[in-house]
């Protein structure tokens, strides 16, 4: 059982909503500020007094690995625990990162600044904060709350969107596909590129799901696509154009990443240049579909929401 994950600035109302979850779903509630203060013996602005922040982030980091490796729990999160990538995927190997998307002018009415040393710059100092971290929580979140009236409707939107929770599917494709329609369309389809996302991105919200679509005419900013995928999507579905035949770089970059990908070729590969028929970065994806040419893309989207991984 995955665990559940309550992440956002300070005020938020995690701790809050994160007791009143676990007392519904009869789970263990645990808040990572006061776990830290049980393992250290000291207060969490002692631990800033005397080991700065980079310590504090430190040991945050070694208290939510242990947690990641548990399951069934719904955890509290510190407000910056996701600015670090590392926390992130720690995070989502075994849990549901929830969003608490307060507004800012809620948090700055109702904090109490006390004991809490990231707050003690005032109140433009805390906004800046807010609008820096906003990125790192969107990027995180598998689910965004945004009802705030009481903790039990707050509670009740959790509830209901992790109920309906999909996959996070990230789509690449890689040269030339940006000229789909144009590029010999008798062989890859006469519909544009622009085409193609919509279609994906539809299929996705039609199964609660999302799917990001990213196109690049260059090997390293693919790679780095992929690397960024970890902790931030379920799956990755890719056309690697001609990349396939010899970028070997891109399938280390697969393989090395904890994120299952699925590779897809719009045209029949084995039916072209004898050379197109061998695809170096297959071997690090968990199949390959081809011949099919838009459709492919979704049934390589099937496999994961059918359970594959």
């Amino acid at each position: 059982m995955k665990n559940i994950i309550l992440i956002g600035m300070m005020g938020c109302g995690k701790t809050t909503a994160g007791r009143l979850l676990a007392q519904q779903l009869g789970r263990p509630f645990v808040d990572c500020d006061e776990l830290m203060e049980g393992h250290t013996g000291r207060t969490i602005a002692e631990i800033f007094a005397q080991d700065g922040e980079r310590g504090f982030r430190s040991l945050e980091s070694q208290v939510l690995e242990q947690l990641s490796n548990q399951e069934g729990l719904v955890i509290a999160t510190g407000g910056g625990a996701v600015l670090s990538r590392k926390n992130v995927i720690s995070l989502r190997r075994n849990g549901t990162l929830v969003f608490l998307d307060r507004p800012i002018d809620q948090i700055c009415a109702s904090l109490d600044t006390k004991d809490r040393p990231l707050a003690q710059d005032g109140q433009q100092a805390f906004v800046a904060r807010h609008h820096h971290r906003m990125p790192h929580y969107l990027t995180a979140a598998d689910v965004i709350i945004h009802n705030f009236s009481t903790p039990e409707a707050t509670v009740a939107e959790i509830l209901e969107k992790i109920s309906e929770l999909g996959k996070k599917f990230l789509i690449i494709n890689g040269p030339n596909l940006n000229l789909l329609g144009k590029r010999n369309p008798e062989l890859y389809n006469h519909e544009s590129y622009a085409s193609l996302c919509a279609m994906i991105q539809q299929y996705a919200v039609d199964h609660n799901s999302s799917a990001t679509c990213f196109q690049s005419n260059h090997e390293g900013a693919i790679i780095d696509q992929i690397q960024a995928a970890e902790g931030v999507y379920d799956a990755i579905v890719i056309n690697p154009g001609a990349y396939a035949h010899y970028s070997y770089a891109i399938a280390d970059a697969l393989q090395e990443v904890d994120v299952p990908a699925f590779e897809v070729h719009i045209g029949n590969i084995h039916a072209q240049e004898s050379f197109r028929s061998l695809s170096v970065t297959a071997p690090a994806c968990v199949g390959q579909i081809y011949g099919l040419g838009f459709v492919g893309y979704l049934r390589a989207m099937d496999y994961f929401l059918k359970g594959g991984q």
